[in-house]
């Protein structure tokens, strides 16, 4: 991955520079910065962290080398005490069942070196002190450990992910499993999993295909969500042991209520609502329906949250721009902890990460806009504070770029938000070259303050870089999500040319020299804006991007089932006179910046036929 990655930034400084006159020969110095291209395309040395259950161990993947590997560290020596490598394949997602097993998602890697790992599906259960275990879920299970042990019939053509603890005991688990040859949409059974025999119990089966689970403390699932054939959110609700009823038959609970968390013991819902400024949070009572509202923000909903070991709602972070807290339970001990956390790294943000079972210590992860991340360990009762694993021990936040946010009103009036990263020791009244940079997805991603290699790559090169949350982008609720379906080459274009023009009034980039530069989406994007407003970029480069909407709803992974179909007829459209209009590939003709497209032969969401036709 880091020889591809370098070509692919050497290549944009490359038609970037060439485009825009480097920054050198425009009279504005490099940034003061020691950086080279290697500390901004180099693996993160670790990936992420998780605290055991009762604080013994903390397990982190570390990704040195571009091998996902999983390390433990004795908390009591701080010393490595096992490692677990999968081969074939690499490590996913991990869990800790209890302080002495550790079930690891095991990940088939991509064809190529950006390829995303593709989920095989198969859990593995380690030992926590010597790396060793037994392959406990999917289809090399049955194979690996022979004997009858409660599977089903077709066990071993079943897939599975860790969804939650269950409790009482630390013996089992919940996973999702899906049987592979449903093919396109799934329906998932939930199954309770011994960790050490892998005895199966199925406890229910998903209200209907591409579901997923809320549970509650004790590992119960109690919501399940997934989307109509027409893209709206369905909810559905669960006692234990009963079936799945619709959700808005519950008192207490609204069209526009979006579950996020359940509390057993105390029977409460926790909930989020577009009220009339904003969002709020409420817990509702699943008993009489009684509603109380705990915290609001007037730009978005929750990004993330921190709660205890029964799963009540403590605080709420929400991300419009700077992440903010608002503690919900401030004299909390875990509040508290945090509290005096955020105080103590002022320019950074903090977030809980998982606490022990006893809530007397805790991992948390803190970052910024130029700090990449370090993991520390926390005792909440004494308040004392050690750093456990760095991301990326060798970037140096103080020589990184600021970024700074916004939010403007589009040219028709409805809001929209997004960051500025400048590169440090501009010339005052000198504006450096800008790279506008849009986000893929588009519906669901959006940008957020936060460390980003390409980013602060770029701003050490003396670029200003331009990122915009356009409507259609996830984090500012259903509606604004919304506002972008079926405008993917118009009003969602027209929002980051507004955002450009915005960014080069303010002084932020040089008008005359204006890149723009985007994968999936973002390339999309980044094609179409240059064809809307070619007098406004000199460059523009597309990696792995979508050009031709028509061809989008014949060719790639989306069409391939009901979900995706349903997905293309509400969020892109049908109409393909319309498709054409917004689509950049029949409009080459109108761009006059210079062009680079950086494309896999083997990319299934967006075909090589995407940039070659």
């Amino acid at each position: 991955m880091c020889t591809l990655m370098r070509l692919r930034l050497l290549a944009l400084c490359a038609l970037l520079a060439a485009a825009c006159q480097h920054t050198e020969q425009a009279g504005i110095p490099q940034t003061a910065s020691t950086a080279g291209l290697a500390d901004f395309v180099r693996f993160e040395k670790f990936a992420d962290a998780k605290l055991s259950p009762r604080g013994k161990y903390v397990a982190a993947i570390t990704t040195e080398n571009g091998n996902r590997e999983l390390m433990v560290i004795d908390v009591k020596s701080r010393k490595q005490i096992s490692g677990f490598r999968a081969d074939p394949g690499s490590v996913g997602d991990f869990y800790w069942a209890n302080d002495e097993r550790i079930l690891v998602g095991i990940w088939n890697e991509g064809d190529g070196t950006l390829a995303r790992p593709r989920n095989a599906g198969e859990i593995y259960a380690i030992n926590a002190t010597t790396g060793r275990g037994e392959m406990l879920f999917g289809y090399r299970a049955a194979r690996d450990r022979p004997g009858p042990k409660n599977m089903s019939d077709n066990a071993e053509l079943m897939g599975g992910e860790f969804l939650a603890r269950m409790h009482p005991g630390d013996r089992q688990v919940l996973v999702e499993a899906v049987h592979f040859h449903d093919a396109g949409d799934r329906i998932a059974t939930l199954l309770a999993v011994d960790v050490y025999s892998a005895r199966q119990n199925q406890i229910t089966v998903g209200p209907m295909p591409g579901a997923d689970f809320i549970t509650d403390e004790n590992g119960e699932p109690r919501i399940a969500h997934g989307r109509t054939p027409d893209q709206k959110p369905k909810y559905f609700y669960r006692d234990p042991s009963g079936p799945w009823t619709d959700l808005s038959r519950l008192t207490g609970v609204t069209n526009h209520t979006m579950p996020l968390r359940f509390d057993a013991k105390d029977s409460i819902l926790y909930v989020v609502e577009p009220i009339e400024k904003g969002f709020g949070v409420f817990a509702v009572d699943v008993r009489n329906g009684e509603r109380k509202l705990l915290s609001k923000n007037e730009w978005v909903g929750p990004a993330h949250y921190l709660e205890d070991t029964h799963q009540r709602l403590l605080a709420v972070e929400y991300d419009p721009d700077v992440p903010t807290w608002d503690f919900v339970v401030p004299d909390h001990p875990l509040c508290r902890a945090l509290k005096g956390l955020l105080a103590a790294y002022p320019d950074d943000n903090v977030r809980i990460v998982n606490i022990t079972d006893d809530e007397k210590k805790a991992l948390v992860f803190v970052y910024s806009d130029r700090n990449p991340g370090k993991y520390l360990l926390v005792d909440v009762a004494k308040l004392s504070v050690e750093e456990i694993v760095s991301t990326r021990p060798w970037v140096k936040p103080q020589e990184m770029a600021e970024t700074t946010a916004f939010h403007i009103r589009a040219s028709d009036g409805m809001w929209i938000h997004g960051f500025v990263t400048e590169p440090r020791n501009a010339v005052p009244g000198k504006p450096p070259p800008l790279v506008v940079f849009p986000h893929g997805g588009p519906h669901g991603p959006y940008d957020v303050w936060r460390y980003q290699p390409e980013t602060q790559l770029l701003a050490s090169q003396g670029f200003a870089v331009l990122q915009v949350n356009y409507r259609g982008s996830g984090g500012y609720g259903l509606r604004f999500q919304e506002a972008g379906y079926r405008h993917w080459g118009d009003r969602m274009i027209e929002d980051i040319l507004d955002a450009t023009r915005y960014a080069i009034g303010k002084g932020y980039g040089d008008g005359k020299r204006v890149c723009a530069y985007g994968g999936s989406y973002g390339a999309f994007a980044s094609m179409q804006s240059a064809v809307l407003a070619p007098d406004l970029f000199r460059c523009v480069v597309g990696v792995a991007g979508v050009y031709d909407l028509v061809m989008m709803k014949e060719k790639g992974d989306i069409p391939d089932s009901r979900q995706g179909i349903a997905f293309l007829k509400v969020a892109v459209g049908t109409d393909d006179r319309e498709l054409r209009r917004q689509s950049p590939a029949f409009h080459a003709d109108q761009i006059r910046a210079k062009v680079l497209l950086i494309h896999g032969t083997r990319d299934e969401r967006a075909p090589l036929a995407q940039a070659e036709e």
